[in-house]
């Protein structure tokens, strides 16, 4: 497995590509409508694509939220490709640009029925800092990781 890194408008250029690949990974097309314009409007928008061939099993993108805070957006691995430790290198990968990018901590959200990633965040060194109530009324978790701190391996 490859893994490619893109950033700026190589990212954006990218966006569509991922559409469909995230439709299936969180089985839900219409909720990526906008994923297109979304990511366009995100400041440094920063993505990772996991290569199996020509196959696109996964990918995990952020964007900076200020000098010090990198926010990792969305990503996800392919149902067929799980449990293989590809979410757990795309993380590594991402923390690893990120801290050499200067970036103090990160932060991501996640709801309860992603139980996978949320264990997988708690694995890698991240706190959950809070809740937030979505505008549908469900909860989303919102947790930290301070760059620099060993992840649990």
């Amino acid at each position: 497995m490859d893994i490619q890194l893109l950033v700026g408008e190589e990212a954006v250029a990218q966006v569509p590509a991922l559409i469909p690949v995230a439709a299936e990974i969180f089985d839900d097309g219409d909720r990526f409508a906008t994923l297109e314009q979304d990511a366009a409007e995100k400041p440094g928008l920063m993505l990772l694509l996991a290569w199996e061939g020509d196959d696109c099993l996964g990918f995990k993108a952020g964007y900076r939220r200020n000098e010090d805070h990198f926010y990792s957006w969305l990503g996800g691995v392919l149902p067929g490709a799980r449990g293989q430790g590809i979410a757990r290198r795309l993380m590594l990968a991402q923390h690893e640009w990120v801290q050499g990018q200067g970036y103090v901590y990160v932060t991501t959200e996640t709801y309860n029925r992603y139980r996978d990633m949320l264990l997988l965040n708690l694995r890698m060194g991240f706190d959950v800092v809070g809740t937030l109530t979505t505008l549908k009324g469900e909860t989303k978790i919102v947790l930290r990781k301070v760059l620099g701190e060993p992840e649990d391996v």
